[in-house]
């Protein structure tokens, strides 16, 4: 386990990394963008209830991507289903067994989610959108000359995000869902639509037009 390379545009739980490093990372990005003449386009998506809402199915097959051993991987699949929740009222008392399981403390539970999210964060990233990750939240960055084309690559990146969301079981919080454009070109407006998890989204940008 103690092998197990990230990807390096994941910045949680891991010694060094951090939001504040996230957000530095971020900037250079978008800064050398815009000293460009560029125009960047980011959308940050809140998941809700990382350590609620992953499956063990989804931490299972992640570790089996990253090459985990056999032996390790159904050892941490039994740790995770052999967990209990119990409530006492009255007098009386109930255990189930549950399929998914808050973080309690320790370190196990957030390298599952690091690994889990990992797999979206190589996807995007071999596609052109710069990736990060950090904590429960999730940002696509795209930068290019025309709003157009960048809207076209940020609606393909949603796409990709949407359909890896259906595969581990996840959801976004719609309402910390957001859409910014970074550019310096201030001579026409232009409207960028994008949809998400049958949302529909408008960014506004301001661009350039020759000729």
């Amino acid at each position: 386990m103690a092998s197990l390379s990230l990807h390096p545009n994941e910045h949680d739980y891991q010694a060094g990394k951090s939001v504040e490093t996230a957000l530095l990372r971020l900037v250079v990005w978008v800064k050398k963008a815009m000293d460009q003449q560029e125009t960047a386009l980011a959308v940050f998506l809140d998941i809700e209830g990382v350590f609620n809402n992953t499956s063990y199915d989804s931490m299972c097959a992640a570790l089996f991507k990253h090459g985990v051993a056999y032996t390790i991987l159904w050892w941490i699949r039994a740790t995770l289903e052999g967990c209990m929740a119990a409530v006492t009222l009255g007098g009386f008392s109930k255990r189930v067994a549950v399929s998914r399981v808050c973080s309690h403390g320790g370190m196990l539970l957030p390298l599952l989610w690091c690994l889990v999210v990992d797999g979206l964060i190589a996807r995007l990233t071999g596609g052109g959108i710069y990736t990060q990750g950090c904590v429960d939240g999730i940002c696509l960055l795209a930068v290019g000359k025309f709003p157009n084309t960048v809207s076209g690559l940020i609606q393909w990146a949603l796409h990709i995000a949407e359909t890896w969301y259906g595969e581990v079981g996840l959801l976004v919080n719609p309402d910390n869902t957001g859409l910014i454009v970074f550019t310096r070109k201030m001579n026409s407006l232009v409207f960028l639509h994008h949809t998400f998890l049958g949302l529909f989204y408008v960014a506004v940008c301001w661009s350039s037009i020759s000729g």
